[in-house]
């Protein structure tokens, strides 16, 4: 219940914040020339091909009712990572209404030590979301009113010590979410992008929630760079005893990446 207001808190934080930023300085701003060619065209897309995402996790991981501690820091990202997948594109129709969609694949081998020993694990994790959104526009200020579907298919394989056999399981699970996505073209070359959104509502995750907050650079016409940081929570269960599944934890770390506009 605490977490479900932090998540919930957050977003009004975002919903309320944005708009007296808009107020604030659509004043001071006249449409260009660019905006007014940007603003004619039918479609505009862009496209984010394998970006970096250095990912943590913090919390707990039931398998086949075996309970173990996730803790994987980013530092040691490197140490611990076997694969990775990811891209983002989306489109918007005269900067009204739109699409994204976005593909997370990792594959993780952490450890746990434990007074019996360690356990090592294979994590594999797919996240793919689809969404639709409606933008409202202000001078150098964008809202986006987000709705859409997160699929996420985790697989993971316990390796436990002694005589303990190894267990492996994998669930799939499709979360409904709302939220706003925030950005604000602070220069000609500048920007920054805050996104918020809560989901699950016991569909799939009993709560699931996403903060992105992320800088952009565009130094070239077609070509950008952004960086950024990351934050997902997902607290999924489903079944019991030693089919018991569950995962509450967050992932969260660093993004970077390049960025194709047309």
């Amino acid at each position: 219940m605490k977490k479900l207001k932090e998540a919930i808190a957050l977003l009004v934080l975002l919903a309320l914040f944005s708009p007296v930023a808009i107020a604030e300085d659509a004043s001071k701003i006249n449409t260009d020339a660019k905006s007014d060619i940007s603003a004619s065209k039918d479609w505009e897309f862009s496209l984010a091909p394998m970006y970096l995402r250095a990912v943590s996790i913090d919390g707990d991981q039931t398998v086949k009712g075996n309970k173990v501690d996730l803790d994987v820091s980013f530092s040691d990202i490197w140490d611990n990572l076997n694969g990775a997948l990811t891209f983002h594109f989306e489109g918007v129709h005269k900067q009204r209404w739109g699409f994204l969609t976005d593909l997370n694949y990792i594959v993780l081998n952490p450890e746990e030590s434990t007074p019996a020993g360690d356990i090592e694990i294979d994590f594999t994790e797919i996240l793919f979301e689809l969404a639709g959104f409606y933008r409202i526009t202000r001078g150098a200020h964008a809202i986006d009113g987000l709705g859409g579907l997160r699929y996420s298919s985790m697989d993971v394989d316990l390796d436990l010590p002694g005589p303990l056999s190894d267990v492996d399981q994998r669930k799939d699970w499709v979360d409904p979410y709302f939220g706003l996505l925030w950005q604000w073209k602070i220069a000609e070359k500048w920007g920054t992008r805050l996104r918020g959104d809560i989901g699950g509502f016991g569909i799939g995750s009993d709560l699931t929630w996403n903060l992105v907050g992320l800088v952009d650079f565009k130094p070239w016409k077609h070509v950008g760079l952004f960086g950024g940081y990351r934050a997902l929570y997902q607290d999924y269960s489903t079944g019991s005893g030693n089919k018991r599944f569950s995962f509450d934890a967050t992932m969260q770390g660093p993004i970077l990446g390049l960025n194709i506009t047309w």
